[in-house]
């Protein structure tokens, strides 16, 4: 047992030794250090190839922690949330991504975004809750779709359902496209308050084996009779995310609404997958 341990730790420098040199090599060419579809791919891969009595979650968190250490060999500034959200998102967060990690409390919405394009910060993390107020606000909304996008979640607590209200969405700069698999999509939609939007909406899909949460961003109609909804679409099976994004624009024509969308992503149902 001791002479396996020892090899592990070994074969372990020597991958955090290399993630280093790759460190190295996308600063150099303005790569990214967090590619949240790369890990989701790299996890899922090593759950699939694990054969034995290590449970495909136990073999999730010991990857999880090497993923985390190999990002910090590589440089990756610190993760940025809300103080105000700072009870769900430490804990969470932690769960999720790592001890190597380091995680950066902001006051306002505005030093998030700040933070995200001076590169101080490598990503957000925002409960369902910080999401919306966010979106209530104009300016705030029109920045976050200027910028930014959304490429993740995971649930506030170890139970796999967790309200939308208390799912932690991950958010950073917008530019990568869609991604090349999707089962998650987040989107806002805006529409009259007698209306069901979201049910409206699904009927013009394609694909019927969607579930769908949706959170009500203001009780108060505007002047116009309208509301936003932030909805949460749960494909049965992951897609590809352009394909996906076009069923949903199509959709939203049929339908006549106005939706935009926040984010096209994979998002495993296994806590911290």
């Amino acid at each position: 047992m001791d002479r396996i341990d020892l090899k592990i730790l070994q074969l372990l420098q020597q991958r955090t030794k290399l993630s280093g040199r790759i460190g190295e090599t996308k600063r150099r060419h303005g790569g990214d250090i967090y590619v949240p579809e790369r890990e989701a791919e790299l996890l899922a891969r090593v759950r699939r190839l694990s054969a034995g009595k290590l449970p495909p979650r136990a073999v999730t968190a010991i990857y999880r922690e090497i993923l985390s250490g190999s990002r910090a060999a590589q440089g990756q500034g610190p993760i940025g949330f809300l103080q105000a959200s700072s009870d769900a998102i430490l804990l969470s967060g932690r769960w999720c991504f790592g001890a190597s990690d380091k995680f950066f409390p902001k006051k306002t919405w505005k030093e998030i975004v700040d933070g995200l394009v001076t590169g101080n910060l490598v990503l957000a993390l925002l409960t369902g809750e910080d999401l919306a107020r966010v979106l209530q606000t104009t300016n705030a909304r029109e920045e976050l779709f200027k910028r930014l996008t959304v490429v993740g979640d995971f649930p506030s607590t170890l139970d796999s359902v967790v309200p939308l209200a208390r799912r932690i969405f991950i958010v950073t700069l917008r530019g990568k496209g869609a991604a090349s698999e999707a089962n998650r999509l987040l989107i806002l939609i805006k529409c009259k308050s007698t209306v069901n939007a979201v049910k409206s909406l699904l009927n013009f899909m394609p694909d019927r084996s969607i579930r769908a949460e949706q959170l009500t961003l203001c009780a108060k109609p505007a002047r116009d009779g309208t509301v936003l909804k932030l909805a949460y679409l749960s494909l049965a099976n992951p897609i590809d995310g352009i394909h996906v994004t076009s069923q949903l624009l199509a959709a939203r024509q049929s339908a006549g609404l106005a939706v935009s969308i926040l984010g096209v992503y994979l998002s495993p149902e296994d806590y911290g997958g």
